[in-house]
């Protein structure tokens, strides 16, 4: 997907790839999301309302797909499945790509915000705060003693986290250097373009994945193409 395809998405196209993935609507019998707010919260996602590059409607569509593939392997079935994709539709909704705040975890607590009052104006369950919330929350790159409790109590938690991952370590060399570009500033990065790309590459290579099932998928995918194209090294 080229750059200016990847960043505009019809929200019809994004709705059906949640579908193919597992997301359902309702509100009824425990079902999370109803039907309304699962319309506004796609087209919050394929409108890539702030514009910038590195999170943009391609990246929510290719997380939603890692998701959806992820869940299959799993064997994730019904909710669990549809909480995860649905997770992975909104997990960067409120990042702006541009001078965040040095707030911990300040984006993916405004995403999850976002997400929770949008499904709350829809009469939608309100016991999903505490439990996006949670997700979100261990999508952030750090290393707390609260990221860490979650990711090891919560194997949805784990899956979505390695779908984030998997989603920005699957593009080619080129179109990954844009993105550091781009989240150097967001986060206020000190060093070049080209340091923070290896230097990311390698802590993904070593820690940055939770699962033996996503591990062997980007072991699959990486050596399915010429190592040039891959920002990853992974030993043999």
């Amino acid at each position: 997907m080229g750059a200016a395809a990847g960043r505009l998405l019809p929200a019809r196209d994004l709705e059906f790839i949640c579908r193919w993935a597992g997301l359902r609507s309702g509100n009824r019998f425990g079902r999370p999301v109803p039907a309304p707010a699962l319309r506004r919260l796609i087209a919050a996602a394929a409108s890539n309302a702030s514009g910038n590059i590195y999170r943009h409607a391609g990246h929510f569509a290719h997380v939603v797909l890692a998701a959806g593939v992820l869940a299959a392997c799993a064997g994730l079935r019904g909710e669990e499945r549809s909480l995860l994709v649905l997770a992975g539709l909104v997990h960067d909704l409120d990042h702006q790509g541009r001078r965040a705040s040095s707030r911990h975890c300040h984006q993916e607590r405004f995403s999850a915000q976002r997400a929770v009052r949008v499904i709350a104006g829809c009469r939608g369950d309100g016991r999903l705060a505490l439990r996006i919330h949670s997700l979100l929350l261990a999508t952030a790159l750090t290393n707390d003693v609260n990221r860490s409790n979650i990711l090891k109590s919560d194997r949805l938690a784990r899956l979505l986290t390695d779908a984030d991952i998997f989603a920005s370590v699957i593009y080619p060399r080129q179109r990954s250097m844009e993105m550091t570009r781009a989240l150097k500033l967001e986060q206020r990065l000190v060093g070049s373009v080209a340091a923070l790309n290896r230097r990311f590459a390698e802590m993904i290579g070593a820690t940055g994945l939770q699962s033996d099932l996503a591990r062997s998928m980007l072991r699959t995918a990486v050596e399915s193409r010429h190592p040039s194209r891959n920002i990853l090294v992974l030993d043999s």
